[in-house]
């Protein structure tokens, strides 16, 4: 991803007939920054066939963020997120990653735990998202985001 760049590794199971994303680690350079892409109407009626909350309006959120250089075209990439989540506080923690690489750290590795609230769930209940950044004046930043 990200023009080479960025790195990403992802763990999937199966749950009620589909495979569901349960972790993923990348890593994300200065080189990868602002060379992701957006979401396309394909990888959104993935990210619905996923939402089992009975709303039908969740946003296909990016693993890896497109501002960091994730994919928004690829499935493999996406999950079903909650649209006030995906562009409030998850893109706030996001653009701390990439403001922590810009000022100096040279990448950092990012790690993502999807949690579901049962096995029938193809919607993931909970994210923590961890960054662990190799210099600069940044520190290791973890959050966990309610979906």
């Amino acid at each position: 991803m990200g023009g080479g760049a960025a790195t990403v590794h992802y763990k999937y199971t199966e749950q009620h007939g589909h495979a569901v994303v349960s972790s993923a680690e990348g890593v994300v350079s200065d080189g990868s920054l602002d060379k992701g892409t957006d979401t396309t109407e394909c990888t959104q009626k993935y990210s619905r066939m996923l939402e089992d909350d009975g709303s039908s309006n969740c946003d296909a959120g990016h693993i890896m963020a497109n501002r960091l250089g994730g994919y928004g075209n690829q499935p493999i990439n996406i999950f079903p997120q909650a649209f006030s989540i995906n562009r409030g506080v998850y893109a706030q923690f996001e653009d701390k990653i990439y403001q922590c690489i810009k000022s100096g750290a040279k990448q950092a590795n990012l790690s993502w735990q999807f949690t579901y609230k049962n096995t029938s769930s193809t919607m993931p209940s909970q994210v923590q998202y961890t960054a662990v950044f190799d210099k600069g004046d940044c520190t290791t930043i973890h959050s966990v985001f309610s979906n």
